[in-house]
């Protein structure tokens, strides 16, 4: 009975000291994880505004990076003005950081006549017009090639040839040059819709309801407000004349169909162009990631054929 007894002691023990060796293994294996792949890394994330489409990128930028074990220090730039900007560029230049992620145009120019080699930057519209921009850049632009979008549109709506493309040709002359372009390989007819100011674009319309199948607008200065996309709209539903846009307030005001950005996404592509980035890989602009929303009801209503491309990605809106 005492041999018995004190084998079973043994095993216990035995039992026990393995038990602690695996506790110790999950420890060093739970620390080694928390510290990621990149431990003692430090980033700061510069924002232009405190506004919800950088606080939603800059929600998917945290996410990645605290996946990694790095937890990033974030400023936004509308907090700091003058000397207070001025301290805080002397403040990120003491911390002595690794990498700087710029959110929206301010922080990227900002951040590129500071430390143009470490900059990756993001949601910026037309990057290389900022002053500082330097030559090599790395990081996701606001803008979606055109190429893309011809190909975008020529898949999902299909039998629409005649695309006319409002714009003031002042800041997007060069935008319906390359569609022009691509137009003419993919098959399509882009027609030029000029307008120099709010007050031209009825005029504009009206001269060319006729000559168009379909209604393209484009991020521009002169086309922007909410209350001028909605009569523009209005006036297409009206007209039986497909209109596509560039964003979901388009789609919920009646657009056919839509490219979006779902801002923590393109947060998240950020986020994954930075570790490329600390790994040593080559950074240059990338592509950012968009979806295709079709507005059924509209394009049902008008009778237009369409197509869907994007409707397994996540977010895409009930029909």
């Amino acid at each position: 009975m005492s041999v018995n007894l004190c084998k079973f002691k043994i095993q216990l023990f035995q039992a026990g000291t393995l038990c602690f060796f695996i506790g110790i293994l999950i420890m060093i294996k739970a620390l080694t994880a928390s510290a990621g792949e990149f431990p003692g890394t430090k980033i700061a994330v510069l924002v232009s505004l405190n506004i919800k489409p950088y606080a939603e990128a800059v929600q998917g930028i945290d996410r990645v990076l605290s996946d990694a074990g790095i937890n990033p220090d974030t400023f936004f730039l509308d907090r700091y003005e003058g000397k207070a900007l001025e301290s805080l560029a002397l403040k990120l230049t003491r911390q002595d950081y690794d990498l700087f992620i710029a959110v929206g145009p301010e922080a990227s120019g900002f951040t590129w006549s500071k430390f143009q080699d470490k900059t990756v930057y993001t949601m910026v519209l037309h990057p290389e017009k900022i002053e500082n921009t330097p030559k090599k850049i790395c990081g996701i632009p606001f803008n979606i090639p055109v190429d893309t979008q011809i190909k975008k549109i020529e898949q999902s709506l299909p039998g629409l040839k005649r695309i006319g493309l409002l714009h003031d040709p002042e800041y997007n002359s060069s935008f319906f040059n390359q569609a022009y372009e691509q137009g003419i390989k993919s098959g399509l007819e882009i027609i030029p819709l000029e307008a120099s100011s709010k007050k031209e674009i009825p005029l504009v319309l009206d001269k060319n309801w006729d000559k168009i199948d379909c209604l393209w607008m484009i991020p521009d200065r002169t086309i922007i407000s909410e209350s001028i996309i909605k009569y523009i709209i209005k006036e297409s539903l009206l007209k039986k004349i497909p209109l596509i846009g560039y964003n979901s307030f388009f789609y919920e005001s009646g657009a056919a169909m839509s490219f979006i950005f779902n801002y923590e996404s393109l947060g998240k592509q950020t986020g994954e162009t930075v570790l490329k980035v600390l790994k040593g890989d080559l950074c240059k602009d990338n592509e950012p990631e968009f979806q295709i929303w079709l507005n059924h009801k509209v394009l049902n209503s008008l009778g237009i054929s369409f197509k869907e491309i994007d409707k397994e990605k996540g977010g895409y809106p009930e029909q």
